[in-house]
């Protein structure tokens, strides 16, 4: 994992490509006043390179925290990992990454010609090392603070260092096998396979904390106990796992689908079951699970 890491949150938009596109600020106050955003053109091709903006109140950015020493007016060989806020779950996720980027201390002015205009730039990376992530897959989210006492996170800051915080040690671990599976030559079926896996279930996690509804009448008809080995949360843990089941979708979640379902659409399994289904590429049906977990059983009593 590089030390040499920077996470900075920009507003929401499709393509990054364009000053005239459609932007979605969040709680930033700046771009929905004066109608722009300057990382609006964080993923624009010129000639070879990129040049990222981040919102940072006309500060200089503080280059020790990535290795730098105190005179270096620049640092190279830099991660910066761009998220933002959706407008549909205001979550804040990773919506793209430069890698080996150069970060400059201060801003620094457009080159002449520049679609930039007098728009500055504090990063400037190869087009080859600017990751951009479908609007459609931005699957993976960023941990951030949830109570006013909470300490370590991003919070309202645009610019953060998560190298070394334990607060972000599984969020980088996330964001490495992302990384990898964007590589050309991928990294080894096993990595690639574990990231699949891991989409395809924050996909389904996704579509289901939107249609609470459906959750809901799905735990009515299915109950809660399930349907794959019978275990019940609420008998092993008493209060606490009253009402508790996951819901797995039989037709596999993709990216930016549509989808109208209904209880019969669905399954309702514990975690370590709806885990197991998501083991292979083309996930586990409901009867194959079962079968699976009759066969151990018995290979158990038999032994």
């Amino acid at each position: 994992m590089p030390q040499k890491i920077m996470l900075c949150r920009l507003v929401w938009a499709e393509e990054y490509k364009s000053k005239k596109e459609k932007i979605f600020a969040g709680n930033m106050s700046y771009p929905p006043t004066h109608e722009f955003a300057v990382e609006q053109l964080n993923f624009a091709d010129e000639k070879g390179s990129v040049f990222g903006f981040v919102e940072n109140r006309g500060q200089n950015v503080k280059l020790e925290n990535l290795g730098a020493n105190p005179a270096d007016e620049s640092i190279d060989g830099v991660t910066i990992v761009f998220c933002a806020v959706d407008k549909l779950s205001m979550n804040l996720r990773v919506v793209g990454w430069y890698e080996n980027a150069i970060v400059f201390r201060e801003l620094q002015p457009a080159k002449k010609g520049s679609i930039r205009g007098d728009w500055e730039y504090y990063f400037q990376a190869s087009s080859v090392d600017a990751h951009l992530v479908p609007a459609t897959e931005r699957d993976l989210e960023v941990p951030r603070k949830t109570r006013r006492i909470d300490r370590g996170f991003i919070g309202q800051r645009n610019i953060f260092y998560p190298a070394g915080n334990p607060n972000y040690e599984r969020f980088l671990q996330n964001f490495d096998l992302v990384r990898r599976g964007a590589q050309p030559n991928g990294t080894g079926e096993t990595d690639q396979t574990a990231f699949q896996e891991g989409q395809r279930a924050s996909r389904e996690a996704s579509y289901f904390a939107r249609n609470a509804g459906l959750v809901k009448a799905a735990k009515h008809h299915h109950g809660t106990t399930c349907q794959g080995c019978g275990f019940n949360f609420a008998d092993v843990y008493g209060d606490i796992g009253e009402d508790y089941v996951e819901v797995h979708h039989k037709r596999p979640i993709a990216g930016g689908e549509v989808r109208v379902s209904t209880v019969h659409d669905v399954d309702v399994l514990c975690a370590n079951c709806h885990r197991m289904v998501h083991r292979r590429e083309i996930p586990l049906t409901l009867k194959e699970l079962r079968a699976l977990i009759a066969s151990q059983r018995a290979r158990r009593k038999r032994a």
